[in-house]
């Protein structure tokens, strides 16, 4: 029996992967996708944030600091829910830039 050589074996398995990763066919869309991620975990982040000082106001404090809390809640919904929405732009930018079907 006979044994491939290294560089048969590693054409092979690059073969097999090549399909898992589609190339960019746009890249400008690909660079759009990629700034509006950052941007989304951002305003992710300030609502994550916000909101977990809001909690702990709401679970630590008594008198007003409790209704401070709840507001504060409510208030990072906003850019949470920013945030949620230019990450879901960003997945559909880096999926379209690839030219693959959504369904």
């Amino acid at each position: 029996m006979q044994t491939p050589a290294a560089g048969e074996c590693h054409a092979e398995s690059h073969e097999q992967t090549a399909p898992l990763t589609a190339a960019v066919k746009e890249p400008q869309l690909e660079r759009q996708g990629h700034v509006l991620g950052a941007s989304g975990w951002r305003f992710l982040l300030f609502g994550l944030i916000a909101a977990l000082s809001g909690i702990a106001l709401v679970v630590l404090a008594d008198g007003w600091a409790i209704e401070i809390g709840i507001a504060l809640v409510a208030l990072a919904a906003c850019p949470a829910i920013v945030g949620g929405g230019l990450l879901l732009s960003s997945v559909v930018a880096r999926w379209s830039a690839r030219h693959k079907l959504f369904a």
